[in-house]
């Protein structure tokens, strides 16, 4: 019984550390809002910085981008001291290079936080790989409605780029 027992632990152990992160997802309360595609959580017991999956906001820190202020605020309205089901990258180390945490965040089991952000024309579908793919059209599709009506990051042709904001294109509009 004892042998069996032991043999029975060390298969658990063994396939838990062995087991690949596959969309795990947990509740966490949004404790402080970085910008509009960066957050921190509470997750057991340690604030966490959460950069969220297949999108870009404009910069708010160092080079202060149009309409990054506004996305950093929206976040806040949206997640700020809000219980959220973060959904973490399916990868098999959900961090990025940075150390950050990688992750889907639900503000319920139908609305996801990136499309928001998306379709108010705070942020663009950017960073898509795999095998953290599987909103990506949900997201194209929000990017279009926001495209199609020049909502706020789309309001000046040329400002959004593949590689990010170029406020080289707004500033020659203020002028």
């Amino acid at each position: 019984m004892k042998k069996w027992m032991i043999v029975v632990v060390t298969m658990f152990f063994i396939g838990g550390c062995t087991q690949q992160n596959k969309g795990t997802t947990f509740v966490a309360t949004v404790q402080h809002v970085v910008d509009g595609d960066t957050v921190k959580i509470k997750k057991d017991g340690e604030l966490v910085t959460v950069r969220l999956l297949n999108i870009d906001t404009p910069e708010t820190y160092r080079e202060k981008q149009a309409y990054g202020e506004e996305a950093k605020q929206f976040a806040k309205d949206v997640l700020l001291h809000q219980r959220v089901i973060v959904e973490l990258s399916e990868k098999p180390s959900p961090y990025d290079r940075y150390g950050r945490l990688l992750a889907y965040i639900w503000i319920d089991e139908q609305t996801l936080y990136q499309e928001l952000i998306v379709k108010e024309g705070l942020a663009r579908v950017a960073y898509v790989f795999e095998p953290d793919t599987k909103y990506v059209e949900r997201l194209y599709r929000a990017q279009e409605q926001a495209k199609k009506a020049k909502k706020r990051i789309w309001s000046v042709d040329g400002y959004v780029t593949e590689k990010g904001f170029n406020m080289s294109v707004w500033l020659d509009e203020a002028s």
